[in-house]
């Protein structure tokens, strides 16, 4: 479609969409002033610096930067392109929408990413068919009702089976005419060394994965008997990257949401147990340790995030893993070790819903946990506290927030009986082998004081052209430029005159959009978040206060010039006129 219809689709979209519900459907959000605020899902934080205006249809992000309107949301937090997030939120605001010409390599991606997600569905219709109908499934069918999985549950999440066959999927997906070259894009086949295709799951429970749109984008198999690997996952591809997606959220982000709590679990039958047993607040990792994207992911719904564990080894191992994860991510993470032989399956079948959830209200701190799974029998040796305190230097060096760090710092001493300050010494021994981080937070702080120096006159000026139109006119006329400290917020207010001198009045937001610098970007969309520094009469006398330092700036500059020049008349002229303006006689 022509430029045009393209931004008439957009206003309609945005006219549809009120970005405070949409966003809060994914973080959660509390009201602050005009703003809404939240934690982060882009990067680390314990505060909230996220902040999503209702009035300006935008969200701004103070720490990581990252912001814009409902479409810089959608991309940034499903991991998709421009196009992808027009069209998911014109169909999810019931929006027609007109096909817009792609660039060659646009083309090319979305057709690639469309075509996997197609396949995918088709894979997944396959393998359910097979679990249901197909005779050469009985016994995989006899292994979910073994394990307690109603049919119900089996219909819900889609379960299938992979036949042991070598083309058993190839031969499917070449009867329905598909490109074997995207069903290997996607993960479902692989090449053999001879040049023909075999199928990836064989003779394995399929389940398929989910993103929160309900569309598969992946596919876990467990074998039937005790082969090896257990389990399989589909391949890093286009749509499916394993390290941020959980199994089962699409289903149950609703509970997590309600409840404020996620409970982690590291399989999909474990998953499929609690979720039978009535426990809706969960989630399952793909085999892998839960990483800062599945945290950050799950910190828009829980306050409180319960990693279940199965295995004294794995779940000392997993909680040092994710202790700094959860620290730097400010979120509450505890652990549950469930007793030997037992995994969440067996132990809700054995023990009951009711014994399983106060394992979880009693759950202790990740660091408690792995304390108490260390030094357990209050027997350690030196030699073992030593080695304790070794193994969780690197979580501590990892700890952002330095009073957060004093505090681990200050427990961690009490547990191994070890002097804090032999701690810190330690600390201090881990930190300085690597330079590169201390750098960087050293230059962050400079950047934070250049920051701080600039929030003055710059940004004032800034902020009276967004919150009071009436003063753009004379503001337009003056010679601010050299006013300002700030080479990118002076770009920002000569690009809003610019737009002013051509169109007359409009409405602040419509600008970001026409700033080609992102941190001239960054730094208008924080500027349109924060509320008017001044009253309307404040405002006037604001501007001639502005007008007269401007004054100001040109007559000390000619008083430069007439002492450079020896003129003395011109400059006692100059003096007087200066001597007048600071004592308000000058208009």
């Amino acid at each position: 479609m022509d430029r045009e219809s393209y931004q008439l689709v957009k206003e309609e979209i945005k006219r549809s969409a009120d970005i405070v519900d949409l966003v809060g459907n994914f973080v959660q959000l509390r009201k602050a002033g005009r703003n809404y605020v939240g934690l982060c899902p882009f990067h680390s934080e314990k505060e909230p610096s996220f902040t999503v205006n209702r009035e300006r249809q935008m969200f701004h992000c103070f720490g990581c930067k990252k912001g814009g309107d409902i479409f810089a949301f959608w991309m940034a937090y499903h991991h998709c392109s421009f196009p992808e997030a027009v069209k998911d939120l014109a169909e999810r605001y019931h929006v027609p929408l007109p096909e817009k010409p792609l660039s060659a390599e646009e083309k090319r991606k979305r057709a690639l990413r469309e075509a996997i997600l197609a396949v995918n569905e088709k894979a997944a219709r396959y393998f359910h068919g097979n679990l249901m109908d197909s005779p050469g499934a009985e016994g995989a069918r006899n292994y979910l009702h073994n394990r307690g999985i109603p049919v119900e549950v089996i219909r819900q999440f889609k379960l299938g089976y992979a036949f042991d066959q070598w083309e058993g999927l190839v031969g499917y997906l070449e009867r329905g005419k598909v490109d074997r070259k995207i069903a290997e894009s996607a993960g479902l086949i692989i090449l053999g060394k001879k040049g023909r295709y075999y199928d990836r799951f064989r003779g394995r429970v399929i389940f398929p994965i989910f993103d929160l749109s309900g569309r598969v984008v992946g596919f876990g198999g467990r074998v039937l008997d005790e082969g090896h690997p257990k389990y399989l996952n589909t391949p890093e591809t286009q749509v499916f990257q394993k390290g941020s997606v959980l199994y089962g959220l699409n289903a149950s982000y609703p509970e997590i949401r309600k409840t404020r709590k996620a409970l982690i679990v590291e399989g999909y039958m474990d998953f499929l147990a609690l979720w039978i047993a009535g426990i809706r607040n969960i989630g399952a990792t793909l085999g892998t340790a839960l990483t800062p994207s599945h945290v950050r992911r799950l910190k828009g719904y829980a306050s409180e995030i319960v990693l279940v564990f199965d295995s004294d080894e794995a779940g000392r191992e997993a909680a040092l893993r994710g202790l700094p994860v959860f620290l730097n991510e400010g979120v509450q993470g505890k652990a549950v070790l469930l007793p030997p032989g037992h995994d969440p399956d067996t132990f809700v079948k054995a023990e009951g819903p009711e014994r399983f959830l106060e394992l979880v209200e009693g759950a202790p701190s990740l660091l408690d946990f792995y304390m108490n799974q260390r030094l357990s029998d209050n027997r350690a040796t030196v030699e073992e506290k030593v080695s304790v305190l070794k193994e969780l230097l690197p979580c501590l060096y990892e700890v952002k927030d330095p009073t957060l760090r004093a505090g681990y710092v200050r427990r961690v001493s009490e547990a191994v009986g070890i002097k804090e300050s032999v701690v810190w010494e330690e600390l201090d021994r881990f930190r300085k082998k690597d330079g590169g981080q201390i750098q960087g937070r050293l230059r962050n702080k400079a950047s934070e004081e250049s920051a701080a120096k600039r929030y003055n006159r710059d940004l004032h000026i800034l902020n009276l052209l967004i919150h009071h139109p009436e003063t753009r006119a004379q503001l337009a006329e003056c010679e601010w430029q050299p006013l300002l400290t700030d080479a990118t917020i002076g770009t920002v207010i000569e690009a809003f005159l610019d737009k002013y001198k051509r169109e007359g009045q409009f409405e602040p937001q419509d600008l970001v959009e026409e700033l080609e610098d992102e941190r001239a970007r960054n730094e208008y969309r924080e500027a349109l978040l924060l509320p008017s520094f001044y009253s309307a009469s404040s405002a006037r006398v604001a501007v001639e206060e502005i007008k007269n330092k401007i004054r100001e700036i040109k007559i000390t500059s000619s008083i430069r010039d007439a002492r450079r020049r020896g003129d003395m008349e011109e400059l006692n002229a100059l003096l007087k006129l200066r001597a007048k303006l600071h004592q308000g006689l000058m208009q």
